[in-house]
């Protein structure tokens, strides 16, 4: 039996920022759902060769010997091939651990430069990692073309509704545009129109009419049963 995935983290969360991704991440958000494997984004640094540096440096600090790998295959490569298959595919694998790690430099649909983002709107965990928001998570798993995606994406989508809708519905006018912009969604703009605030009603409502404007029913029927003039 390998080391635990939480103690080889913990080597790289003493002196960098680590974010939970995968099938934990998603666990960690609520959903039951078992897992083979983890994943984690480990912060892009100013190149591949550096990040591959720090893997190696916690690697030779582990208790336990461990491997990397490198997609096509997760074969074993070394040297200018290691670094430029990273560049390539964003990810490399550790094995040795209890379980498969696969730790990410630029993770599915986002960019190196999306890590500062995440990161300030994620919750910090026990182990030194962090939980990124439900919409960030969703982004991670859109055209995986994995089952397992698909039913995590659903829940995210869920959670990231209900989290946003209550937080509109208490939000002050500068949060509640920040809320918007980042979740523009029917049931979150219907929570939200309870919200005591009348700068923040207003707000949402004024964006709803825009919709009725171009003819959307179901923003005019939210209007309604709020008792606002469409």
């Amino acid at each position: 039996m390998g080391a635990s995935v939480s103690e080889f983290l913990r080597l790289l969360t003493g002196e960098h920022r680590v974010l939970v991704l995968g099938g934990l991440a998603v666990i960690a958000h609520g959903l039951s759902r078992a897992t083979k494997d983890a994943a984690v984004w480990l912060e892009p640094m100013a190149s591949a060769e550096i990040w591959l540096e720090v893997l190696h440096a916690a690697i030779r600090r582990s208790p336990v010997p461990l491997e990397l790998r490198c997609l096509p295959g997760w074969r074993v490569l070394e040297g200018e091939e290691l670094i430029a298959n990273v560049e390539q595919t964003g990810v490399i694998r550790v094995l040795g651990l209890h379980v498969p790690l696969d730790i990410f430099r630029r993770p599915n649909q986002v960019q190196e430069a999306d890590f500062e983002a995440f990161w300030a709107a994620a919750v910090a965990q026990d182990d030194g990692t962090r939980l990124p928001a439900p919409l960030d998570l969703l982004m991670t798993k859109e055209d995986t073309g994995r089952d397992r995606d698909h039913g995590d994406r659903g829940f995210l989508l869920a959670k990231a509704r209900s989290d946003a809708g209550a937080a509109l519905a208490l939000a002050d006018a500068r949060e509640a545009r920040r809320i918007l912009g980042a979740f523009f969604d029917y049931e979150v703009c219907r929570r939200g129109l309870a919200n005591p605030d009348a700068e923040v009603r207003a707000l949402i409502a004024t964006e709803l009419r825009v919709l009725v404007s171009d003819g959307d029913p179901f923003a005019r029927d939210i209007l309604a049963e709020q008792g606002f003039d469409p």
